[in-house]
Parts: structure tokens; C-alpha cells; sequence
């Protein structure tokens, strides 16, 4: 079976890479890459050999602890994670988990950055080469075991990530968890940091490497280390706790595997419905008929809104977007020692990834698409009722950003250029995304498909439609942010400039962009169909 499975993964691929070109050339781009790195990799085992093995040691478990976090992080909030072989799409062969799950395995271990950071922890384990065989040993074994973890770890993580979103009793179960460990670790970030970033590297740091060596992340990593100083059984319990914790999160993979098979509903996000919210949402007296307000406009708009509310993709994104102002608020501006004054930028920040995070949102709608398209020449009203709906939870919530932001610092002098520089920002990604959704779309986890899943081969394309976004993104920005630095650093009095020029340009940028995304919507609905499906 393991034969068959690995067979039907590189078919897929191989078929994926000969239908679109430019995907064999981000394959072979980033396996370039990956080589690249491997003369600094043993540079660095280099220098690690040359150090007492107490500080290799630190060294070794702070580098685990940091690939950990980003095999758990990256899957979840940025790239998705490669799904060639989503567990569902079986479930139509009435194939077993007992069955499946060998192959899923050793496929989970044969892609680029599993082979990558494989090479990588084998050749850091080889800084213990100097003192003896029987540490190297412990730590190659200490390093196949780390890296079963992180490889497990993002899959189980994935899967019951995917679990957590699909209905509304577990969102708000998983929203409650992460705000309830947000409120526990914050305090103790801040005792750790209240002194300085070089006081908690000194301090906290070695304490926090030492625990962190004593848990299932860094183990591995930390047994040779405890093997060296004469400590066998501190490698051997640790090896076991290691090893012990791969079995338990193989066992937790293979039971999501076998719920997976036996329910493909749970696909579409899973919880039953006794009502449709859409035509719900529809057959509801309209009393305001505001701007834009015919019909297909209204139809899209509360397609969208729903979507927003309820579809575990958009939940997903919405986090995603969330998360990066929030980090750099409560971990960039304190780490890092920077000017209270640096912290105003996180709403701004919260609207441009807001906006910027649109890039793909056609795809987003691949399954209506098709009815969009039969339907006439409507893109844009499409584009307008999509952007509307973004609209309605994206400006509250910018908004209020910037109130609690301002309340915090007590700097209420400034808040005509927050909101200025917010609204400019806002509406200047939401333009530049709705021109990339249509002119460079790529395939999107569809309704029913595993929110933080990446689909086959479209890695590449969604990293030209983010760079092409980004980039755009970067060169507006200081049109309507430049004003508002003015009122934070020389006077306050040019916050009513920033707020003059930051709305007209954002609302400018924003109706400009969209009616041209929908002329590009017209003009080449058929390819996009193509793209997205």
C-alpha cells in the first residue's frame, strides 16, 4: 500500500508540473534554494563543534524550539500545508486508516522541507562528532526523533486545527483556549522583557533553553548533550519521552485519518445545518436601497457575508490577517526596545494586511464562480459586492483597533491621523488586491476542502501574486501613511492632513481598483474559471 500511495502522490505531481510549467520551475527554484543553505548549515555545525557542549547544547535545543514553532505556525497561518493526499479524498475507495496510514507517513516525510530540515538537523548533529561515537549516535537519534515530532506535529495540528473551525460550538471553544494561553504567557513576557531584551538573554533565556530541554520539542536535541557529561539515563528518558510522544501524535493523526474517511462531510466544514443561511439572508426585507444596490450586487454581497461568517476558510484568513498586527504590538514593539510611539502603527498595519490579504478572493468564491460568469457581463458588480462585504466587519474592526489604541497611549491629539492613515490604508490594499484576485488568481482551498491545506502545485503562484501585491502595496502605502508620521514626530496639527488625504486617496485607490478588476473580471472570466478550478 505504501508503494501504491507514494505512486499516486508523485502522478499527481508529475501531472500538476507538466500542465504548468512555471511550477516545475518554483520546484526546482526552491530545491536550488534549499541547496544553497546547506554550506552555511555546515558552517555552522562547525562552529557549534568548537563550543563547550553546554552551550551547544542551548544552542541546539533554542534551533529545535524555533523549527518547531515554525513547522506548527507556517502550515497554519501561512503557506497551508501540502495536501496531495488529503485523507477524504479516500474516502470513496473504502480504504482503512490501518491501511492508508503507512503510506501517508512516508509520504508525509518525502517532500522538499521535510528532506530539507532533515539534512539540516543530521549535519548539526554531527557538531557532537568530537566527543565520542556513542554521543553522535544519541544524537542522530535524537534528530530523527525531533524531526518525526515536527513533521507529525504540523499534520496533527492541521487536522485538528481543520476539526476546531468546522463548527461554531468549537470556534468558540479554540478562540477562548488561545485567548486564555494569550493572557497566561503575556505576563510572563512581559517579566522577562521589563529589563531589556539583554537582560532576558542572560537571565530568562538559559533558564527557559533548559526547560525547553526537558520537553518533548528540544529533548532530542538536549540528549547528547546529557550522554556527554556521563548523564546516560538523562539521554535515555529523554530519547523515551521523545520517542513516546511521536507514537502519541502518530496515534492522534491516525485517528483524525480515520474520522476523516468515515465522515467526507466534515470536508465542507461539517456541522449540520437546519437552515440556509444564504437564502435566508436573501428572502429578507431590503427597506435601504443604498449605493449599488441592484441585485446581483446584493446577491454577491450577502454570498460574501455569509461566507465571512460562517465558512471556516474565511475564519482561517480572517485570523491570519489578525495576527500579524497583534505580534507586532505585543511581542516586535517590547522585544525590540522601540519608541512607544512604534506601537500606533499596528492598526495601520491591521488595515493594510486587511486589504493586502484580498489578493486571492475570487478563488476563495471558485464553486460561484461559474454562476458569476454565465451570468452576463458583471464583474463589476461582483467585485463591488465582495468588496462591500469586506467592508462591513473590516472597518468596525479597524476602527476599534485604533480607539483601543489610542485609549492605551491617551493620545487622543492624534487620532485624526490614525484614522486617516488606517482608512487610507485600507482602502489602497483593498484596490490593489481586487486587481490581483482577478489578473493573477491561484487555486484556493474550495468550500469543503481542508481550510489549511495548500493545493497542489499552486505554492508558486500564489507566491508571484503576493510578491506582484506586496510589492504594489509597499510603493502606495507612503502616500497615505506619510502624513500621520508627520503629526507623530513633528506636529499633531498634520493629523487633519493625514485624515484629509488618507480618505480620498484610500477611497480613491479602492473604487478605482475595483472597477478595474471588474472590467479584467469581463474581459477574462473563462481563464479564470481555469485558474481557480
Amino acid at each position: 500500500m505504501v508503494a501504491a500511495v507514494l505512486t499516486l502522490k508523485y502522478r499527481v505531481v508529475r501531472h500538476e508540473l507538466q500542465r504548468e510549467w512555471w511550477r516545475a520551475l518554483m520546484l526546482i527554484g526552491g530545491a536550488v534554494w534549499s541547496l544553497t543553505l546547506i554550506p552555511a548549515i555546515f558552517w555552522m555545525q562547525r562552529l557549534l563543534s568548537l563550543q563547550s557542549s553546554d552551550v551547544r547544547e542551548e544552542i541546539l535545543v533554542g534551533a529545535a524550539g524555533l523549527m518547531f514553532l515554525g513547522w506548527i505556525v507556517v502550515p497554519l497561518l501561512v503557506t497551508g500545508l501540502e495536501d496531495t493526499l488529503d485523507p477524504g479524498r479516500f474516502a470513496v475507495l473504502g480504504v482503512s486508516a490501518r491501511t492508508l496510514m503507512p503510506g501517508l507517513t512516508v509520504a508525509a516525510f518525502l517532500n522538499v522541507p521535510a528532506v530539507f530540515f532533515a539534512v539540516t538537523l543530521a549535519v548539526l548533529a554531527r557538531s557532537w562528532r568530537f566527543d565520542g561515537g556513542g554521543v553522535v549516535t544519541v544524537a542522530l537519534m535524537g534528530a530523527a526523533l525531533t524531526l518525526a515530532i515536527m513533521v507529525l506535529g504540523a499534520r496533527v495540528a492541521v487536522a485538528w486545527s481543520t476539526r476546531a473551525v468546522a463548527s461554531r460550538r468549537t470556534r468558540v471553544l479554540a478562540l477562548a483556549a488561545v485567548a486564555a494561553g494569550l493572557g497566561a504567557v503575556a505576563p510572563v513576557g512581559w517579566l522577562a522583557l521589563r529589563d531589556g531584551l539583554e537582560s532576558a538573554a542572560t537571565h530568562e533565556l538559559p533558564i527557559v533553553l533548559e526547560w525547553l530541554g526537558r520537553t518533548p520539542v528540544g529533548a532530542g536535541m538536549a540528549a547528547p548533550g546529557a550522554w556527554a557529561r556521563g548523564d546516560e539515563a538523562g539521554a535515555l528518558w529523554r530519547l523515551a519521552m521523545v520517542a513516546g510522544t511521536v507514537a502519541v501524535l502518530y496515534l492522534a493523526w491516525r485517528v483524525n485519518v480515520a474520522y476523516t474517511l468515515v465522515h467526507p462531510v466534515f470536508r465542507g466544514g461539517g456541522s449540520r445545518r437546519r437552515v440556509d443561511a444564504i437564502l435566508t439572508a436573501s428572502a429578507r426585507p431590503r427597506r435601504a436601497r443604498g449605493l449599488a444596490s441592484d441585485t446581483v450586487t446584493r446577491a454577491v454581497r450577502t454570498r460574501a457575508r455569509i461566507s465571512w461568517a460562517t465558512d471556516p476558510r474565511y475564519l482561517v484568513s480572517s485570523i491570519g490577517v489578525v495576527a500579524l498586527p497583534a505580534l507586532f504590538f505585543a511581542v516586535v514593539v517590547p522585544v525590540l526596545d522601540l519608541d512607544p510611539r512604534w506601537a500606533f502603527a499596528a492598526p495601520v498595519i491591521l488595515a493594510a494586511s486587511i486589504g493586502w490579504g484580498r489578493h486571492n478572493e475570487v478563488a476563495y468564491d471558485s464553486t460561484a464562480l461559474w454562476l458569476d460568469v454565465v451570468s452576463g457581463r458583471i464583474g463589476r458588480q461582483v467585485m463591488i459586492g465582495r468588496v462591500q462585504a469586506v467592508l462591513l466587519w473590516a472597518l468596525p474592526a479597524v476602527l476599534l483597533a485604533a480607539g483601543a489604541l489610542l485609549t492605551w497611549a491617551g493620545r487622543w491629539d492624534l487620532a485624526p491621523g490614525l484614522i486617516g492613515a488606517c482608512l487610507g490604508s485600507l482602502g489602497a490594499t483593498l484596490g490593489i488586491a481586487a486587481v490581483t484576485s482577478v489578473a493573477l488568481p491561484y487555486r484556493a482551498p474550495a468550500p469543503g476542502e481542508n481550510p489549511f491545506g495548500a493545493q497542489v502545485g499552486s505554492l508558486g503562484a500564489s507566491i508571484v501574486a503576493q510578491l506582484v501585491s506586496g510589492s504594489a502595496m509597499v510603493a502606495i502605502l507612503p502616500f497615505v501613511t506619510l502624513p500621520f508620521v508627520l503629526s507623530l514626530t513633528v506636529d499633531a496639527r498634520w493629523g487633519w492632513l493625514a485624515l484629509a488625504t488618507g480618505t480620498m486617496l484610500g477611497a480613491a485607490a479602492c473604487i478605482s481598483g475595483v472597477l478595474a478588476a471588474g472590467t479584467i473580471y469581463d474581459r477574462r472570466s473563462g481563464r479564470l474559471l481555469a485558474a481557480v478550478t
